[in-house]
């Protein structure tokens, strides 16, 4: 069975390029970077060219970032994990630091059945979200959601996504014939959930291509395709008022997108927000604050912010 070694080391950002590029001129089949403003699981949606969004991805908010490359056959464990020392140990104690490299071997494997098998039923209030491909387990008077994300974000298993889930039951409990608007809506579930918990109709917006097929595609399994509508149309601030916006994005993308999500969000309606990191909420919050848009209640969970708003009646 073909094998691969699998290198990884923490260091700071300031020598990430040089690690990186070391690894590239060696022969890495890949290299891939973990921080805190990374969600390999379920992340913060943000479809299509960030820069279409708001210029600029999330920054790594860490002066460390782990870094993992894959190397074939004929390299070994022994002569990375030298070959990684050896240019740790050129630079500076200042540069580097202690450095932990961790070097092994990876065996070939069924990737996307490894994908499969990490992702079970998870449970938000009444929402029950189901991967197509198991059992649904046991019965269940809430939600069901039979998703599969395909290329799309969003499973429900990240923080981010589940809060705004708890915030979504809440506006709708009990059920209301409202329209809503997905803002980024990457794999559907926030749009899927409102509808099956009682919204009249949905509207997702994402810029990629992808995730509106898959949004289409589990709108389909669930049998509420009829009441979502979909668009690749940037958001600008005149697709409507809606009672509630959904908006799981990115810090960034919410203070470029601050003044037409305000448009949007109907007088008197909800805005939910996520994908902050929690030293990032006073600049969303000042955003949104200059549009006429207030907090009502904000959750902070390992890290991460995920905000309701309301914009107020108008005066009599």
């Amino acid at each position: 069975m073909k094998r691969y070694v699998q290198m990884r080391v923490r260091v700071p950002v300031r020598v990430q390029d040089r690690v990186t590029d070391a690894w590239m001129a060696r022969g890495a089949l890949g290299v891939q970077e973990e921080h805190r403003g990374l969600t390999p699981t379920d992340g913060p949606v943000v479809s299509g060219n960030p820069a279409e969004w708001a210029g600029a991805a999330l920054p790594n908010p860490d002066p460390e970032v782990t870094l993992t490359a894959w190397f074939e056959e004929p390299a070994t464990p022994e002569g990375e994990s030298l070959a990684i020392q050896g240019l740790l140990a050129g630079l500076s104690p200042h540069e580097a630091g202690p450095v932990q490299v961790e070097a092994s071997w990876l065996e070939d494997q069924d990737w996307n059945a490894q994908w499969k098998a990490s992702w079970q039923p998870v449970t938000v209030g009444r929402v029950r979200i189901v991967p197509t491909f198991i059992e649904a387990p046991g019965p269940w008077e809430g939600l069901i959601l039979r998703l599969d994300p395909g290329m799309a974000f969003g499973t429900g298993t990240h923080v981010t996504t589940a809060t705004c889930l708890e915030f979504l039951q809440e506006v709708l409990t009990p059920p209301r014939p409202i329209e809503v608007l997905d803002v980024g809506t990457g794999s559907g579930i926030l749009a899927l959930a409102a509808l099956g918990l009682g919204a009249r109709g949905a509207l997702g917006v994402d810029l990629d291509p992808d995730a509106l097929e898959e949004a289409r595609r589990n709108a389909r399994r669930n049998g509420l395709e009829d009441r979502l509508r979909l668009s690749s149309r940037p958001l600008a601030g005149d697709e409507g008022e809606f009672p509630l916006v959904l908006a799981n994005l990115l810090a960034p993308v919410l203070v470029h997108l601050a003044a037409p999500l305000a448009r949007v969000t109907a007088p008197g309606g909800h805005l939910v927000t996520s994908g902050v990191l929690e030293d990032q909420q006073p600049e969303v919050q000042a955003a949104l604050s200059r549009q006429g848009i207030h907090p009502r209640a904000i959750r902070s969970r390992e890290g991460w912010v995920t905000a309701i708003w309301v914009r107020p009646d108008p005066p009599p």
